[in-house]
């Protein structure tokens, strides 16, 4: 893609997603994207083929967004505990900048709606899951220890998935404790067991 065309796509996911934290995603059209764009509606077939291509397109960049800056937190730690608190930290509060999104999103859409866009959803949770693996089992494997990739990849899913239960018990639940001090734990019990 050229890099005119690149900025264009990128202002049209920008402004669909302001249209959905508005509308929700089932009433925003291609028209009303275009408009915002200030561009015509059959200059967004160009970029893509209906609306819920522009949807999958949105979620797959919060993904990308979402992980650049898990990535970022991880690799300006200098050391393996240091790179998996920056992990849980960075997961945390991406997570907590990007729930008001979906709950506006979710709250503007009624049953039928939610259950027409479960799967792109889905298709962002499993996205997501798969680039935040990716990002632990690199900074686990900075180690230098000998561990097998089944085992790298069980214990990022294990630690991706703790910082997902932490984030929401603190914070959906109002749990009393801490999650930067979870955090802080999870990365020592981690750390000493991949030292062990």
């Amino acid at each position: 893609m050229a890099i005119q065309d690149d900025i264009i796509h990128q202002e049209i996911l920008q402004s669909a997603l302001r249209l959905y934290r508005k509308w929700g995603p089932t009433k925003v059209t291609m028209d009303n994207v275009a408009k915002a764009t200030g561009r015509s509606r059959s200059s967004l077939y160009y970029y893509f083929k209906n609306r819920d291509e522009i949807f999958q397109a949105v979620l797959d960049r919060i993904a990308e967004d979402v992980a650049n800056e898990i990535r970022t937190a991880v690799s300006m730690a200098v050391d393996l505990n240091n790179k998996i608190y920056a992990f849980c930290v960075s997961k945390i509060k991406t997570s907590q900048e990007w729930k008001p999104v979906f709950s506006a999103i979710d709250q503007l859409m009624n049953a039928d709606e939610k259950s027409k866009h479960i799967k792109f959803l889905d298709a962002l949770h499993q996205k997501l899951m798969y680039l935040e693996r990716g990002i632990l089992t690199e900074a686990l494997s900075a180690d230098g220890r000998s561990h097998t990739p089944a085992e790298l990849d069980m214990l990022a899913f294990i630690i991706s998935s703790t910082v997902r239960g932490i984030r929401r018990e603190v914070f959906d639940h109002n749990d009393p404790h801490d999650a930067k001090a979870a955090a802080t734990l999870l990365s020592d019990i981690v750390t000493k067991w991949l030292q062990g």
